[in-house]
């Protein structure tokens, strides 16, 4: 709720009610009306962002268990068991059925 186009359009709600305050004709109610529009929609915008960008966090976070910690290759020659993000291009990733993938490879 505090984005710049949210701002800009609190600054004109806010606008919209001091107009309505100051001007001397109080049956015309079209800037009252306008300040609450524009509040009501930008609450409205920032509660269905807010839910949005939680649910792509808790999308994100669900990524971070799909790669798996360790990692077979064979490095210069030789097999060992390392953590999946010390992986460099040129390692061998031996890859069992139905184990998850740890990095992007060519498949020989």
């Amino acid at each position: 709720m505090v984005g710049f186009f949210s701002l800009l359009l609190w600054f004109g709600s806010a606008l919209c009610f001091i107009g309505y305050i100051i001007q001397e004709d109080k049956e015309d109610k079209a800037n009252l009306y306008l300040g609450i529009v524009l509040a009501m929609v930008t609450f409205i915008t920032g509660c269905f962002s807010y839910m949005q960008t939680s649910k792509s966090a808790e999308m994100m976070s669900q990524f971070e268990n799909f790669i798996p910690p360790i990692a077979n290759v064979i490095r210069d020659g030789l097999a060992e068991k390392i953590d999946a993000k010390y992986i460099v291009p040129g390692d061998i990733v031996d890859v069992s059925g139905g184990e998850n993938i740890p990095c992007d490879v060519v498949i020989m």
